[in-house]
């Protein structure tokens, strides 16, 4: 009798080890991501290039001076990639940040700050 207790005990408590974290690694989160100016210690850092933006290696588009997209992601940790293009074409030159989200953050983030490696790259939005 004790034996079929402990077991089903700990059956019951992986289910919900399981389940927890099914939700951690499925929950969804949304990211801004800003090629809009910013201003960093007084210093006005904006870009005046397109990038094509990548998040978890997929492809989420080009984005153009002052524009802004939305994109929504799965998980905890997350890689965003940005390939510069000028005059229609990829130059190569790539920029790539790793980034960590909890269950309840989403995150704003900024190309010119990336790209002039600035602290203020990542804002985290409570929900």
């Amino acid at each position: 009798m004790r034996k079929q207790i402990i077991f089903k005990s700990t059956f019951i408590l992986l289910l919900v080890l399981l389940g927890w974290f099914l939700y951690i690694i499925g929950k969804e989160h949304k990211l801004i991501i800003d090629n809009k100016e910013i201003i960093s210690d007084s210093i006005t850092y904006s870009d005046k290039i397109s990038y094509k933006v990548f998040v978890d290696n997929q492809e989420l588009g080009t984005i153009e001076k002052d524009d802004r997209m939305v994109a929504k992601v799965a998980g905890m940790n997350h890689i965003i990639t940005l390939e510069e293009i000028k005059n229609g074409s990829i130059t190569w030159e790539k920029y790539e940040k790793k980034f960590r989200l909890q269950s309840n953050e989403d995150a704003k983030l900024s190309i010119p700050a990336i790209i002039n490696n600035k602290k203020e790259w990542l804002i985290i939005i409570k929900k």
